[in-house]
């Protein structure tokens, strides 16, 4: 009803007037964490390609095929949803964002790098990381603003715990895992961080071959 608050997730955070829908979306994220057999799968899955070279649209189709850094993600995805294939998640990280890969987490979508170090006690393992910097990415629409300015995303990567994460790298050239605030400091304007509850939102499941481990 109108003026009414309503829990719209049963999180417990009542969503009327004085609550915008935005802040409620970023508000639950905080609450949601990947069981943690979940998040080692994840974070065990990125690590096992390590040193994999980097191709940029790369899905490790073949044994001798690389992978970019959604092909990393996508490739971790497979060790909790094994049901659906690749192709099942979209490479547009505005549609990510909405639930595919997680919501945004307050305080991390986004921040920039200058307050980076901050907001890191904020991460969990298995959180999206989506570097975003000012240049336009014609692609899609700007993900969000940092001091009122439009940002895109331009990488991402996944968060693997101890101010970590494990990135396809076009920087290296290479799957690697690095430090995050020096990383992002050194290369972008800020970060995007989403994270999942129980898993990826399959919204459309196709079933295909599942990425190959590197030979």
């Amino acid at each position: 009803m109108r003026g009414q608050a309503v829990d719209r997730a049963g999180t417990g955070i009542a969503v009327g007037a004085a609550v915008p829908w935005g802040m409620f979306i970023a508000m639950t994220a905080l609450l949601l964490s990947l069981p943690p057999p979940q998040q080692a799968a994840l974070v065990d899955g990125a690590r096992a390609v390590l040193g994999v070279p980097y191709v940029l649209g790369g899905r490790l189709r073949r044994a001798d095929d690389g992978l970019d850094c959604q092909g990393l993600l996508f490739f971790a995805l497979q060790a909790i949803e094994p049901r659906c294939g690749w192709r099942s998640w979209s490479v547009m990280p505005t549609t990510s964002v909405q639930g595919e890969l997680g919501l945004p987490v307050a305080g991390a979508a986004p921040v920039a790098t200058a307050g980076l170090g901050d907001a890191l006690p904020l991460l969990q393992p298995g959180d999206v990381i989506w570097f975003v910097d000012t240049p336009e990415n014609a692609a899609e629409p700007a993900i969000a603003t940092l001091a009122d300015t439009p940002v895109w995303v331009w990488h991402t990567g996944l968060y693997v715990g101890g101010g970590r994460f494990i990135a396809g790298d076009h920087f290296a050239g290479r799957v690697v895992e690095e430090e995050l605030v020096p990383y992002a400091q050194a290369h972008y304007a800020g970060i995007f961080v989403t994270r999942m509850g129980d898993g990826p939102l399959v919204r459309r499941c196709r079933r295909h071959p599942p990425m190959r481990y590197p030979q």
